[in-house]
């Protein structure tokens, strides 16, 4: 009878395997090769007979990778010193991110703020326009307070 050591280091050693295994040492970099931005956006999710499928964010994004296929290929496979990626294959994310809602708005900003908001706005004596200008103040302060963090 074959030792299990012995059985797993001739399945690896196939040459299918053995590219996989390749091809994940290189992914497990993703952001280090590709570079920060594109990391962001986009994610290896699959590696089969030399196509690496990766999963995009939004549209633009899928657009942009169709542009840079032979560049991201190359720096992949530079990281590697072969080649072991011949190809991209390009999958939208199936739910993307939500933007957060008016509500969500109001409460990320501190309360001492939006009742200093409150009292500055007091002076319009139109309902509508006052709530229209702090919603618009509250909206600022807290894309202001995110570049912050």
């Amino acid at each position: 009878m074959e030792k299990l050591s012995s059985i797993l280091k001739n399945i690896w050693n196939t040459p299918a395997w053995e590219k996989a295994l390749k091809a994940g040492e290189i992914l497990e970099k993703w952001s280090e090769i590709i570079g920060t931005p594109i990391a962001r956006a986009v994610r290896p999710i699959g590696f089969a007979r030399g196509v690496l499928t990766l999963e995009v964010c939004d549209h633009i994004w899928l657009q942009r990778l169709r542009f840079e296929e032979k560049k991201i290929l190359a720096l992949l496979n530079d990281a590697r010193g072969e080649l072991l990626f011949e190809r991209l294959r390009l999958v939208l994310r199936r739910n993307p991110p939500k933007r957060p809602s008016a509500s969500r708005v109001l409460k990320s900003v501190p309360d001492e703020l939006k009742k200093r908001y409150q009292r500055e706005l007091a002076i319009l004596e139109d309902d509508d326009l006052r709530e229209a200008f702090l919603k618009l103040r509250l909206t600022l302060a807290r894309k202001r307070l995110r570049t912050l963090k």
